[in-house]
């Protein structure tokens, strides 16, 4: 029998509030620690952040099968199981003493994220939550947006009190002891609100039909799709890596860059709170090219940064907030050009070139300072912001072009 809306409800608050301490334990633990392990490890920097680089390709090569794990209705046990695999991994980097046990426990971490973190949850909640899933994905957004703000002081307080590898340590216990089981618990509610005849029906479905997501790769839209979000992954974690230097090299005041910096996760939140307003009255599409739309213009006020330092207030909203809602976008925009049909492994095929443009980040931009320093981050930034607008324009005008030809095809002769 269908669970009642308000434990579901409470369900998708809990897989909320698991998010929000995954990605503050498996991933912002990384940035909130790299200086640490540079200083008291003694290695470079450069080889501390290749570990991160390794753990983004492992989740990438990983995100497809974890996808099709999803579609066949493995969900709780891939998600808690995946979270349970990132706190031991966690632990095995409190302990390592040597580069190669750090890379391996990043590399061990990454296979873990890509069964926990956003891309099988979201997937996970279209799956089971039907045409409620963007609410329910909006929500678990708006609690992991403040992952960040609570990583780094918690990180920086830790360490301080603790030490690096006791930190580590107690990361791992939230992942293991809090996030993990409410996670599953979440899950299991949220697979149980549908009734058990349905979720056989479509498991059948998608056995039937498991080369559906397959056949996407000969589907324009797709390939379009996984561009533009791939770029604007890009973008975003380039402006991640290379702003504060940027800022620095500008001469704006330390107070104001670091204030910039923090001010970019709450905007990425209050964009998700503005999208719900707005929600009623457009569509998924235009708020999508709106999105794309203000991540290029924020590209073009950073050229402007030279004379103007106040419009790095303006550039930090439309950046922020736009790139805040197509975390969200992405997957509904997704289920709704592509089809639901095999979505979790159609999601994890998405998710590698998305990951993996956000692993070739810290490269790229540390090519384009070297060019030309802040002016090389600014133009490979308005690069990908209007290469990516080009994309999702180009995905639009596809599938209005398809749904045209269908309504001709369909069309009663007068």
């Amino acid at each position: 029998m269908a669970l009642t809306p308000t434990k579901v409800r409470l369900a998708t608050h809990g897989m909320a509030i698991a998010q929000t301490l995954l990605w503050a334990c498996l991933y912002y633990s990384f940035p909130a620690t790299l200086l640490t392990w540079h200083q008291q490890l003694a290695w470079s920097i450069a080889d501390v952040s290749l570990a991160f680089t390794i753990c983004l390709v492992a989740s990438a090569l990983c995100s497809p099968f974890i996808g099709r794990l999803i579609d066949k209705g493995f969900g709780p046990r891939v998600l808690s199981c995946s979270a349970m695999l990132g706190g031991m991994a966690l632990l095995a980097v409190s302990q390592v003493q040597s580069l190669w046990q750090f890379y391996a426990a990043w590399l061990v971490l990454g296979c873990a994220s890509a069964g926990c973190l956003y891309e099988p949850c979201f997937a996970f909640l279209t799956r089971y939550r039907g045409d409620n899933a963007k609410s329910a994905i909006t929500k678990v957004t708006l609690y992991a947006g403040f992952a960040g703000t609570l990583s780094f002081p918690l990180c920086h307080y830790l360490i301080d009190l603790l030490g690096w590898r006791m930190t580590s340590m107690s990361l791992a216990l939230i992942v293991l002891l809090i996030a993990t089981p409410l996670l599953f618990i979440s899950a299991k509610l949220i697979q149980g609100a549908q009734s058990s005849e349905l979720g056989k029906t479509k498991a059948i479905a998608n056995i039937k039909q498991s080369s559906a997501p397959n056949a996407q790769l000969k589907n324009a839209v797709f390939w379009f799709i996984a561009l533009a979000f791939s770029l604007s992954a890009l973008n975003h974690t380039v402006l991640v890596n290379f702003l504060l230097p940027s800022m620095h090299a500008l001469n704006f005041s330390a107070d104001n860059a670091v204030l910039v910096m923090a001010m970019i996760g709450p905007m990425q939140v209050l964009g998700r709170i503005a999208m719900i307003s707005v929600d009623k009255r457009l569509s998924n599409t235009l708020i999508t090219m709106l999105c794309f739309g203000s991540l290029l213009v924020a590209a073009g006020l950073l050229w402007q940064l030279d004379h103007l330092q106040h419009l790095i207030w303006l550039f930090v909203v439309l950046q922020g907030s736009a790139y805040g809602v197509t975390s969200i976008l992405r997957p509904v925009l997704t289920k709704q050009l592509l089809g639901e049909q095999g979505f979790g492994a159609i999601s994890g095929m998405l998710a590698v070139p998305y990951l993996l443009a956000s692993a070739s980040a810290p490269f790229l931009g540390a090519f384009a300072w070297q060019l030309n320093q802040q002016q090389g981050i600014f133009g490979l930034v308005s690069l990908s912001a209007g290469l990516g607008f080009m994309a999702m324009a180009a995905c639009c005008l596809q599938q209005t072009a398809k749904i045209t030809r269908y309504q001709k095809l369909t069309a009663k002769p007068k």
